[in-house]
């Protein structure tokens, strides 16, 4: 059985909040003219926000493909599963991220 180790959940935790941060600075940079009721600093929120939630995932992820069993099957299943948790967090993130402004 595999031991949890905190490094990796903090790494794939880190890993998950990169992945956020490039795909939420690709949304941000895509906004040509930002409508004025969102102030001069809208973009500060989704750049905290999103990474911060994905790396919960991207720690969720690891903990989950840590529960190894004998059954190729259930590992696949498993692995899927923290796919779409992980997918999960990016989505939510993105939402929270962008509320009030891309996101209305």
């Amino acid at each position: 059985m595999h031991t949890i180790s905190i490094s990796n959940v903090f790494k794939f935790a880190i890993a998950g909040a990169i992945v956020a941060l490039i795909i939420i600075l690709l949304l941000i940079f895509s906004v040509p003219n930002p409508n004025p009721t969102w102030g001069k600093v809208w973009f500060v929120r989704p750049l905290v926000v999103t990474p911060f939630i994905t790396s919960i995932g991207g720690a969720l992820f690891y903990l989950i493909n840590t529960k190894k069993t004998a059954f190729k099957f259930i590992n696949l299943m498993l692995f899927l599963f923290s796919v779409f948790i992980l997918l999960f967090f990016l989505w939510i993130g993105t939402i929270l991220g962008l509320d009030g402004t891309l996101w209305n």
